[in-house]
């Protein structure tokens, strides 16, 4: 797979109008994701994805991705959308002309990127919970880790989240055990 910063760098860089059309996929285990501008193209054109923001690890910025599962691929083929495996790891779209209607502008862009909530890391997340938890006095006992879990907001978590959180619950149970 590409490094985020190759990925990144590619979706800053479309000076035409061909290639603002073209929505970049990149396979990440059974998963298929768009970052930035493929990903604004996603939700646009292709269906109401549930965008996720994040900070760049060290910087200021952030970034906006989606992501489906890789066996849904087929079912956005639809309307003309010509689909070209870049390589074994990547995919690109290309959506028709007469579907944009030469509407799309790095301000639009912009102004939906900010509107999608930033969302924190569950890792940080859980590492602030256990110090919660730690400092209330409930520390590494099972009754914690219980609190935890039942606090923990499942339904508004992307699979990811949900692992990591499990990862982190698994950790603290060994602790104990």
């Amino acid at each position: 797979m590409a490094k985020l910063n190759d990925i990144l760098d590619a979706e800053k860089q479309r000076p035409d109008e061909a290639s603002r059309r073209v929505i970049h996929f990149y396979q990440e285990g059974s998963f298929l994701r768009a970052y930035e501008w493929s990903a604004w193209l996603c939700c646009r054109y292709l269906n109401d994805f549930k965008a996720t923001r994040r900070v760049l690890k060290g910087t200021d910025d952030t970034m906006v991705f989606i992501g489906f599962p890789l066996t849904s691929l087929d079912k956005y083929r639809t309307d003309g959308r010509e689909v070209v495996n870049v390589d074994e790891k990547a995919v690109d779209m290309l959506l028709p002309e007469d579907m944009l209607k030469g509407e799309l502008t790095e301000t639009d862009f912009k102004h939906w990127k900010q509107s999608v909530p930033l969302a924190e890391s569950s890792r940080k997340e859980g590492q602030d919970a256990i110090k919660t938890a730690q400092s209330a006095g409930q520390g590494m006992s099972l009754t914690g880790i219980m609190q935890r879990v039942l606090a923990f907001p499942i339904e508004s978590k992307s699979p990811l989240d949900c692992m990591v959180f499990l990862a982190d619950v698994k950790q603290q149970l060994a602790m104990i055990i």
